[in-house]
């Protein structure tokens, strides 16, 4: 039973995200220690202020301060990630659009599955080729800016085999699909084109598909939902010796990447973990007035694992 007289924090959020941190202590404590302990310490206390609206006399939690260990892989550090990227990302398209319509593609790129062992070789590989897809005539002729995110994810019959892929929001102009204009690249010429970038005597596999809004979000917020996601999964690996090995691969790659009328999109990206605390900053503060000032600790209170009003 929790006690009577303990607060915990409504907001689930945080405590959904912070109870994902543990398995990657586990895996993290057997070879680093000290990262380790900088997992389990994320987000372990938060200070909060207890804020009034001036003009509604709404009363609110605004997170005020907490300790975050940016790991890449830390899922507390990736949620906050997230929402960051998925507001920059919906400025920057919201700000094109109010100058010109677009039109938007979700492009998938694979390649063979790969060993773990050569999984940096593997990503620098498909890296380049990208690079150099990018830099022919038929894509310039046809995609005018593009977001680029990668994926990994473990094959489920063999631990030590790993399926590395692109996911990539392309931005076309509205006449795209008017096959007359010349610009349309169907599934068939993307396979080829990747192919040829990749110098493999395969068909690599490809996925293309037009992001359409659904009933609740316009075009811009479902471009956001779909891309914003796919660096911040966690990790399928379990192994404590594969997962320190995933590291190593891992280890100065860069999970997203831009180009064309999207190159300006991660102009702040990489200070987006200077201060994982604030995710909305066109928030107006000067609306609110301070009340209290409350700390939640996550703790574990007769079998309660929860943030409890300190």
């Amino acid at each position: 039973m929790i006690p009577k007289n303990s607060e915990t924090l409504k907001e689930k959020s945080f405590n959904k995200h912070k109870k994902r941190t543990l398995p990657l202590y586990d895996k993290y404590y057997p070879f680093n220690q000290k990262k380790a302990n900088n997992v389990l310490d994320c987000g372990s206390a938060l200070w909060f202020n207890l804020k009034e609206h001036i003009k509604t006399k709404e009363r609110a939690l605004k997170l005020e301060s907490m300790f975050t260990c940016k790991d890449r892989f830390c899922p507390f550090c990736n949620w906050r990630r997230q929402m960051k990227y998925s507001k920059m990302i919906y400025n920057h398209i919201r700000a094109l659009e109010e100058d010109k319509k677009h039109r938007y593609i979700f492009l998938t790129l694979t390649v063979k599955n790969c060993k773990l062992d050569d999984l940096r070789a593997t990503v620098n590989v498909m890296a380049k080729a990208f690079s150099n897809m990018t830099k022919t005539v038929r894509f310039k002729n046809s995609i005018l800016g593009f977001l680029r995110v990668l994926e990994f994810t473990v094959q489920k019959s063999n631990a030590n085999m790993m399926h590395p892929h692109f996911h990539v929001l392309l931005v076309v102009p509205s006449g795209y699909f008017d096959t007359k204009k010349g610009k349309y690249i169907n599934t068939k010429e993307w396979s080829a084109m990747w192919g040829k970038a990749l110098k493999v005597d395969y068909a690599p596999v490809v996925d293309i598909r037009i992001v359409r809004p659904n009933k609740t979000k316009n075009a811009n917020a479902s471009v956001v939902a779909e891309m914003s996601k796919y660096p911040m999964k966690d990790t399928d690996i379990r192994r404590v010796k594969d997962f320190e090995n995933l590291t190593k691969q891992l280890k100065g790659i860069r999970n997203i990447n831009a180009g064309g009328i999207l190159k300006g999109i991660l102009q702040k990206a990489n200070v987006i973990d200077d201060d994982l605390v604030n995710t909305d900053e066109e928030e107006r503060q000067e609306l609110w007035i301070l009340i209290e000032r409350i700390l939640y600790s996550f703790e574990n209170r007769e079998g309660n694992l929860n943030y409890f009003k300190s």
